[in-house]
């Protein structure tokens, strides 16, 4: 979103809340907001006009709440896509995480094919560990997706191939890509280990 699509959603929200902000508190919220699209953004500002009772300016996490859910609500979401990506491709597959802080919590848990070792019952005790790394690399900012690499390529490399299979990416979505689409999803930068 750019200046000029923010500034009339951000001073209809700032008279609803009888606000002024000064100019560089404008710029503050821009900078937290420009990187949202304007329909989320004015979604944002919608769900915190209908549910927000305290005056004054809504602080910039409020806002960023309405879409995104609390942290913790994140985290959880974040679980239920790591269960369903192991449930629909498995260890042997290669796969990419828009959400990066779902490939390095995989990563912190041993990786991609220990994980998909684990059974149910494991999983129960094992969902907390995976919350916390999730939720320590959302706060760190290490949100870049990394490529997790299955079975198939490490017995490629093994065996003295340098080829990989294209990755399946995972979107935030949760819509599960095969390799060849990745070039459709604008500004993912594959890191390979």
């Amino acid at each position: 979103m750019n200046l000029n699509e923010f500034t009339p959603i951000f001073t209809v929200l700032c008279d609803y809340f009888g606000a002024k902000p000064s100019p560089g508190v404008a710029k503050l919220y821009f900078e937290a907001f420009k990187n949202w699209s304007v329909e989320n953004f004015k979604r944002a500002c919608s769900l915190i006009c209908n549910s927000r009772v305290y005056p004054g300016l809504p602080k910039i996490p409020e806002i960023r709440e309405m879409v995104e859910g609390k942290p913790e609500d994140q985290a959880a979401l974040a679980y239920h896509t790591l269960i369903e990506t192991i449930k629909r491709i498995g260890p042997w597959e290669t796969v990419v995480f828009e959400d990066g802080a779902i490939g390095r919590a995989v990563e912190a848990l041993g990786g991609w094919e220990q994980i998909n070792e684990w059974s149910l019952d494991e999983w129960k005790f094992r969902k907390k560990d995976f919350e916390q790394f999730y939720l320590a690399n959302l706060r760190s900012g290490r949100t870049e997706p990394i490529t997790l690499y299955g079975a198939f390529d490490r017995i490629n490399v093994a065996s003295g191939k340098e080829s990989f299979n294209n990755p399946v990416l995972v979107t935030k979505e949760m819509k599960f890509l095969p390799g060849g689409e990745l070039k459709q999803v604008e500004n993912l930068s594959l890191v390979k280990k």
